[in-house]
């Protein structure tokens, strides 16, 4: 008895040394490796009706071989770019992250502010022209940490970085105080980072950025693509001109800027987002050890085609093709750096998107009570501008009565005081006006955002913050594309199909499987931390998923 005692305590401090091991973690009563490398990708736009298992590359292989929430959504009614990026590894709504949108308000309402903006000297942006005019960028503005920041209070060796096709995207899946994050600046041609991260781009960045041997170099003149019988015809009604609506579009330009924007409206900007991670990763050294290390990318590329041409257009169709394909070499290259079983992986997106108005009308799957489904944004905020001069002004016109940031309104208040004007009865003003506009469900203002009872309402909450979100947010009517322009397509609404957004985990120490149960971007960093044994901060707005 005496001797069966001796094993059994001989046991659990072999099993206590086991569990208490670098590297080892307890799943279903066996050891197994923990992750060397967690990998975060947001692929900006992706619907999760278009990532299907029928894909042969690595969104097909997450697909068939992931943990896949197949009703994921992005739990809040403001659903842009930034504020989607900033719920991914911080577990909080866009309302506590104090991001509610792209573009937002100061506290005293009297500018607009984009999300990663940071005038302080300490945060400009590293270019290669010294003349241009200065930019700086930072998570300054977020108000909250994130996953890297939770890891790197429980080890200070993990490594975090973020790279993106867009600053907001990489600096929001960042944190506060990565070892750093990487965007593609179109001004510079080039991938860059801003002094708030490091004092200069390291050498390896700068060999990349070379216009001669870096990934310019592998810049094609020409975005070709075939055209699948059956699907789109490749020139389809509502579908942008701006780059040409067939095959090929046009890519390289002598103009800088143009190049830019062609190369941002192509897959291209994912193939060098892709391989410039890669190098990264190789460079920095992460997933080299025990100690877990943080990747997030995130891909624009989907974003600016399906802007261009709508999510099921032939360019749509290439641009995931492509995508789905660098996905499999950037798995397959990332297993074999860190070992199979030692790699774990969450991807989604940031928000979905409406199809193109004429693509639904032609598949009679139209909802939007507007003739054609395009509410012109310029008409209708000129008539309410017009509306608000002749209500409160008497001298010749002066400066607009609002300010705009996206689907939000504040009232200039500056100008109301000026005038002796009540920022309130404005507003309502306002308010009254676009309500009685076609195309438009309802106009929120603060106080139905925070009684309101409806599941729409509760959705606004989490958009809002007091301090820097509108007097006013317009919701359209199901259906409907509020927008500057006359072609594409765009998001930003509470419905469904912007909200809506692929969710997989796959690798390390995840069961696969289709899971139809609640899921919401904001569990992706809790789900993760508690992969990683890593202790959360009190007060998330997510949940552990399993």
């Amino acid at each position: 008895m005496a001797h069966r005692t001796r094993v059994h305590r001989g046991l659990r401090r072999v099993l206590l040394l086991l569990a208490l091991a670098p590297g080892l973690a307890f799943g279903a009563g066996v050891a197994e490796a923990r992750p060397r490398l967690v990998l975060v990708v947001s692929v900006d736009q992706l619907r999760p009706d278009r990532m299907g298992s029928e894909l042969p590359g690595g969104l097909g292989r997450l697909a068939r071989e992931g943990r896949v929430y197949t009703q994921a959504v992005q739990d809040h009614a403001m659903t842009e770019t930034c504020p989607g990026h900033a719920t991914l590894l911080t577990g909080r709504h866009p309302a506590a992250a104090g991001i509610p949108g792209n573009n937002f308000f100061d506290a005293e309402r009297k500018r607009v502010v984009y999300c990663s903006d940071d005038t302080a000297a300490d945060a400009r942006v590293i270019g290669r022209d010294p003349t241009a005019p200065a930019e700086g960028r930072s998570p300054r503005l977020l108000r909250v940490d994130a996953l890297g920041d939770w890891m790197q209070r429980a080890n200070p060796e993990a490594r975090v970085f973020a790279v993106g096709g867009k600053d907001r995207g990489a600096i929001m899946m960042g944190g506060q105080r990565p070892d750093g994050a990487y965007w593609f600046r179109g001004a510079d041609l080039s991938f860059t980072t801003s002094t708030y991260y490091r004092p200069r781009l390291p050498a390896w960045a700068q060999r990349f950025n070379d216009p001669a041997t870096g990934f310019l170099a592998r810049v094609p003149d020409t975005w070709e693509h075939d055209t699948l019988a059956g699907d789109r015809p490749d020139d389809f009604p509502g579908e942008s001109q701006r780059h040409s609506r067939t095959s090929g579009h046009p890519v390289r330009s002598e103009k800088t800027a143009e190049f830019a924007q062609r190369l941002f409206a192509s897959p291209f900007v994912d193939d060098a987002t892709l391989d410039f991670a890669l190098e990264l990763v190789e460079q920095e050294g992460l997933g080299r050890d025990d100690v877990p290390d943080l990747l997030g990318i995130s891909l624009s590329a989907t974003d600016v085609v399906g802007h261009h041409y709508g999510p099921f257009s032939q360019e749509s169709r290439d641009a995931l093709q492509r995508l789905d394909a660098g996905v499999g070499r950037l798995l397959e290259a990332l297993e074999a750096r860190v070992g199979k079983g030692r790699l774990l992986v969450a991807l989604t997106a940031d928000h979905g998107v409406l199809p193109l108005p004429e693509w639904l009308e032609a598949q009679g799957r139209a909802e939007c009570p507007v003739d054609g489904g395009r509410v012109g944004l310029k008409r209708l905020g000129l008539g309410m501008l017009t509306r608000l001069h002749l209500g409160h002004s008497t001298l010749r016109w002066p400066r607009p009565w609002m300010l705009f940031a996206g689907t939000q309104m504040a009232v200039n208040r500056e100008l109301a005081a000026a005038r002796g004007a009540d920022p309130r009865a404005v507003a309502d003003d306002a308010e009254a006006y676009l309500e009685r506009s076609p195309g438009i469900a309802e106009v929120w203002n603060p106080d139905e955002i925070r009684s309101g009872t409806r599941e729409t309402a509760r959705l606004y909450r989490n958009s809002y913050d007091p301090e820097r979100s509108g007097d006013l947010i317009v919701q359209v009517e199901r259906g409907c594309l509020i927008s500057a322009y006359d072609s594409g397509t765009t998001h930003g609404s509470p419905y469904f199909y912007d909200r809506a957004v692929p969710l997989v985990f796959w690798g390390a120490g995840v069961d696969p499987g289709l899971f139809p149960s609640a899921a919401r971007t904001i569990d992706i960093a809790p789900t993760l931390a508690g992969a990683l044994a890593v202790p959360v901060p009190e007060g998330l707005d997510g949940a552990r998923l399993f």
